[in-house]
């Protein structure tokens, strides 16, 4: 039995937002790689700019650049704004989570979702480790935190062996 008392931070729920924006296993390379592009496509229209005045592309290219970088960062800030509210109720109440052998159950004192559940580890849709954290999906948009450093009961270690055993490829080690 694996047993983890998870309180929420505004930090952990930022970079859960930031995981749900950019999702899989290299989810930071992804939003680095938007950043780049987008500069790369500003400057190559400051480039084209001064050389074709009056052509459409360098428009198109300040447009796609631009994009890319609200893309990347203003979408992910305002979505972390937005949930913030959203999120604080359980925030300050917190989430237990039992991984027996064969479910999981999940309590909660928050006032939005008070109660306790049982879940069979087939009843998950997919289950991401990061570097802090494990992500546990019940669906494509909802899931539950699991900080690495609020284990009770177990380490992390045994958690991943169990999930990795009971989910196969639907366990993730995002790097």
């Amino acid at each position: 039995m694996i047993e983890v008392k998870t309180k929420y931070t505004l930090e952990m729920h930022k970079e859960f937002l930031r995981f749900l924006f950019f999702r899989g296993e290299h989810y930071r390379q992804k939003q680095t790689s938007y950043t780049l592009l987008g500069i790369l496509l500003i400057a190559l229209w400051l480039a084209l700019f001064f050389t074709t005045p009056f052509s459409y592309i360098p428009a198109v290219l300040l447009a796609v650049g631009v994009f890319l970088l609200l893309w990347a960062h203003m979408i992910p800030a305002l979505l972390s704004r937005q949930n913030n509210k959203e999120a604080s109720d359980l925030m300050q109440a917190g989430l237990d989570i039992v991984f027996d052998e064969n479910d999981l159950s999940l309590s909660s004192e928050a006032d939005s979702v008070s109660g306790t559940s049982k879940l069979r580890y087939s009843a998950l849709y997919k289950v991401y480790e990061t570097k802090n954290d494990f992500y546990i999906f019940l669906t494509p948009a909802h899931a539950f935190l699991v900080s690495k450093t609020d284990f009770i009961k177990g380490v992390p270690g045994d958690l991943r062996s169990m999930l990795q055993a009971k989910l196969n490829d639907l366990f993730v080690i995002c790097k």
